[in-house]
């Protein structure tokens, strides 16, 4: 009987340390699963706040997009248009020839490094109140030039161009 009593005890005991190491497991994959799960709600959260910020920065977008000053910026980035009495500064590359000069004249041939070598204020200078610095690409071949009538770009044509109309500006009448 005595034998009996310590089978039956080794046998709880037995039971006892499985029933702890199952308890021990399942405790174990809870609170992993749980950090998953939290993890994955932060992550939700995060993506969240992201769309959120995205939603309230649309507005602002659309009103940007459809100012004046995007179009003007695009304008001159993109079509290359100027508004009337800009200028456009030209800064030569080094292979590039440089001619000073008034615009029409164009004789003086004057090299990269001399325009680089000159202070900035002196080029300001030179831009604003001497003559014009111009640059030309090297000369290939001499193609014979075209005269082509400029036509004046007011602020109305460059809207209708941003917005793809294809009506010119001079067809509206102002009442």
């Amino acid at each position: 009987m005595a034998r009996n009593k310590s089978f039956t005890f080794q046998l709880v005991v037995m039971g006892g340390f499985i029933f702890f190491f199952y308890m021990f497991f399942a405790l174990a994959t809870s609170i992993y699963r749980d950090y998953k799960l939290e993890s994955q709600i932060q992550r939700f959260e995060q993506d969240i706040n992201e769309l959120a910020e995205m939603a309230q920065q649309k507005p602002e977008d659309v009103m940007y997009f459809a100012s004046k000053e995007y179009k003007d910026r695009y304008a001159k980035e993109s079509l290359g248009l100027l508004n009337p009495g800009e200028k456009l500064l030209i800064i030569p590359d080094e292979e590039q020839v440089i001619e000073r000069g008034p615009v029409e004249l164009m004789t003086d041939k004057v090299s990269t490094s001399f325009v680089l070598e000159m202070s900035n204020r002196q080029q300001w200078w030179q831009y604003f109140f001497g003559q014009t610095l111009s640059i030309k690409l090297p000369a290939q071949d001499k193609v014979e030039e075209e005269v082509v009538e400029e036509e004046i770009i007011t602020p109305e044509k460059i809207e209708s161009i941003i917005d793809g109309d294809t009506t010119s500006g001079d067809d509206e009448v102002e009442g």
